[in-house]
């Protein structure tokens, strides 16, 4: 039977990784907050049939949102559960400060 080896440099490699597309989605998850360039809701106009684009428009936005931010939850667990099998505590608690504290607001 094959043994295991942990290869911390690809560890480390792939953290980098999922650490970058965690910042590409946070700033993704920016643009939609409300009032930046993404977070406003374009003008439907006074039709009937604007005010069903206005309601698919909103749920569509909140859908976007919420898997935005699930997604954001599951890549910064798997950058904790890297640093833990690294033994790299202090970098996910300044992770998990930056993270807080961007979204305090």
């Amino acid at each position: 039977m094959a043994q295991r080896v942990l290869d911390p440099e690809y560890l480390e490699a792939y953290r980098q990784q999922l650490v970058d597309r965690l910042n590409f989605v946070t700033e993704k998850c920016e643009l939609l907050r409300s009032g930046n360039q993404l977070g406003v809701e374009p003008g439907f106009g006074l039709l009937d049939s604007s005010q069903e684009s206005r309601r698919q428009y909103t749920d569509t936005h909140e859908v976007l949102w919420d898997n935005l931010q699930k997604l954001r939850v599951d890549l910064y667990g798997a950058i904790v559960t890297i640093n833990e099998s690294l033994g790299v505590h202090t970098d996910a608690e300044e992770l998990n400060i930056a993270e807080v504290s961007s979204f305090e607001q």
